[in-house]
Parts: structure tokens; C-alpha cells; sequence
């Protein structure tokens, strides 16, 4: 059962007016956890001209879940850097898992990771920095 704490940090997740236009939703945060994971399901929508899951959409999972995870600690940052590394593609109809987490939380800045997977078959890998603004 989620808390009600947790379910209005969800609630204020899914308000995000970017994920939602890429459908892309808040599936699992924990207060004081320094996690965070989200997914979205494949559309032709997400696709890239080759056909196959666009790197914006990668890029923006990864923000978010990192994002996510660094609100789950009570903070409020902002990227101040995100670096990709593409390893595999994403194909329409598949459920994409985005999973963040705050690796060192600094005074005024917090470093992150996120690991996107397709069932067991990782797609990418992000490390992000985060600035702390509240």
C-alpha cells in the first residue's frame, strides 16, 4: 500500500506536461529512498526515422527517473548534466523501464544513474548531475 505521501509525490510525477505527451508514467517511488522508476510503452509516436525507439525518448526517461529519485529525498534539482550511452534498440509494442537512483548527495549537488531495460536486454545507461535549488 502507498502512502499518502508518496502517492501526491507520484501524483505530482505524472503532472510532468512532457512525460505525459510521451506517455510516460511514474511506476515506483519510495520517500527518502533515492529511487525512482518509470515506463512507457513503445508507439509509432516514440519511433526515430529508422524505425525503432528515438534517443530523445531514452534521454528523457532517464532525466525524469533520475529527476524522480532525487525529489524521493526530500530535494528539488535541476540537470545541470546528462550523459547517454545508447547500447541497444527499442522496437514498437515493447515496455520500456526506466530506474533511477541517487549515488552521492552532496550539499548542493547530487550524482545519479539510470539504467533503461526491455524485459532483461538493457538499452542504455545515463549518469546525471544534479543541481539542488530547494
Amino acid at each position: 500500500m502507498i502512502d499518502i505521501e508518496t502517492k501526491q509525490m507520484m501524483e505530482f510525477a505524472n503532472n510532468n506536461p512532457f512525460a505525459r505527451a510521451l506517455d510516460i508514467e511514474v511506476t515506483h517511488m519510495e520517500q527518502e529512498s533515492g529511487r525512482a522508476a518509470l515506463e512507457v510503452t513503445v508507439t509509432a509516436k516514440h519511433l526515430n526515422p529508422h524505425g525503432t525507439l528515438h534517443g530523445g525518448v531514452l534521454s528523457t526517461m532517464a532525466d525524469i527517473a533520475m529527476g524522480v529519485a532525487v525529489r524521493t529525498l526530500g530535494r528539488v534539482g535541476v540537470t545541470v548534466n546528462l550523459n547517454m550511452n545508447f547500447l541497444a534498440p527499442g522496437n514498437l509494442g515493447e515496455k520500456i523501464i526506466a530506474q533511477g537512483v541517487v549515488v552521492h548527495q552532496g550539499n548542493t549537488l547530487l550524482s545519479t544513474e539510470c539504467t533503461i531495460t526491455r524485459e532483461d536486454h538493457i538499452l542504455a545507461q545515463a549518469t546525471g548531475l544534479f543541481f539542488v535549488i530547494k
